[in-house]
């Protein structure tokens, strides 16, 4: 249960304004921890310290599990967003994360995880239940969840969240693509382009 609540904090992406660098065309591969993908056009890649700014400004309602974002959650592989900072309103991100592999099947870890992420959301709602789903040829889990942001500055966010969990062997990758619930900044066609991209390598 501690082990779960060190990279929980992990597979939520946190769709607020963080400032972003130039737009990033090309295909992003990372040959050590393999794997890549295509992100949307003219998105954002995010520094590894800009990511962790951002984390250290939302606030979660689990004392506990606020801590651990900010201090021990793992930093991304890579971070796409929308648009350039700043931007009024929810960031559509995509967020690649690779972490050691915990027992248990990927429907298993994703369910487990569930009630965790509703003590650290408001408004926390299981959209689509956790199934498995094959990403880049490999067996996973999906699930697709809303819940409310909020941020140092008292702002609030109604976020839709897909999630996908990727064990390999050892290691497994957490996938997360987040935009608004409604409106232009769903991103589901921005989304389902991104997941169709994705190549992971032994």
């Amino acid at each position: 249960m501690i082990a779960s609540r060190l990279w929980i904090t992990s597979i939520f992406v946190l769709a607020v304004a963080v400032l972003s660098q130039p737009a990033a065309q090309e295909r992003f591969d990372s040959p050590t921890a393999g794997i890549a993908l295509q992100p949307p056009r003219g998105w954002r890649s995010a520094t590894l310290a800009q990511v962790q700014a951002n984390r250290q400004r939302v606030r979660l309602s689990d004392p506990e599990l606020q801590a651990a974002l900010a201090t021990r959650s793992a930093m991304p592989l890579a971070t796409f967003m929308k648009y350039p900072e700043p931007h009024a309103g929810l960031n559509p991100t995509v967020q690649v994360t690779l972490r050691p592999a915990l027992d248990g099947s990927a429907t298993r870890l994703l369910s487990s995880a569930l009630s965790q992420m509703q003590r650290g959301f408001p408004n926390f709602r299981i959209v689509s239940p956790v199934h498995a789903a094959d990403v880049g040829g490999w067996p996973g889990a999906h699930v697709r969840v809303s819940y409310t942001l909020k941020n140092a500055a008292g702002d609030s966010f109604d976020v839709l969240s897909r999630l996908w969990l990727v064990p390999r062997g050892p290691l497994m990758f957490l996938i997360g693509m987040s935009g608004t619930e409604t409106g232009a900044d769903v991103c589901e066609e921005e989304f389902a382009a991104v997941l169709a991209s994705v190549e992971i390598r032994q």
